[in-house]
């Protein structure tokens, strides 16, 4: 005879679970732990390096928008964003916003600090920039990023070859 499903699912009086099943569930939530809590929950240096790796492919773009498209372009770091200007053709003491839409501004993050060197010499915060020549040429320039525990570079030479170095 075949019990209804209810009375096959239904555990009788007085039964619980066992403790290898408790255990078993247990260990299940503590890897799914150990997986989930780095992705939510990252460290300062991840975050270091996530952003200056996200600046460095940006800095690519701006570098190659300068080359293929026969414009002078400019990278700035201000008030906590990096922001793209264009030379005025036609008056080369003028800088427009760029109008480019892979070159639009770009938030950076709060908790890292953000310091510009060219040609070997430490740049203020309010006039940091990077300028992007047509030719290919620019100075050389050291792009650091940096929290209590680690620092992350982004190094770029006068052929406009960028390189990030990091620990």
């Amino acid at each position: 005879m075949t019990l209804p499903l209810h009375q096959r699912l239904s555990r009788g009086p007085g039964r619980g679970f066992t403790l290898i099943e408790i255990m078993v569930v247990v260990v299940i939530i503590g890897i799914s732990l150990l997986v989930a809590v780095p992705k939510l929950f990252p460290s300062d240096d991840d975050i270091t390096r996530r952003e200056s790796e996200r600046v460095l492919a940006v800095l690519q773009v701006a570098r190659d928008e300068a080359a293929f498209g026969g414009r002078v372009i400019a990278v700035r770091f201000d008030s906590g964003q990096m922001q793209f200007f264009e030379r005025d053709p036609g008056n080369p003491d003028q800088w427009n916003p760029s109008g480019s839409a892979e070159l639009k501004p770009v938030t950076l993050v709060d908790s890292v600090n953000v310091k510009l060197s060219v040609a070997g010499i430490a740049v203020p915060q309010k006039s940091a920039q990077i300028t992007f020549l047509p030719i290919g040429v620019s100075q050389p320039f050291e792009l650091s990023f940096a929290t209590t525990s680690l620092v992350v570079t982004i190094a770029g030479d006068a052929i406009g070859n960028l390189r990030f170095k990091a620990p």
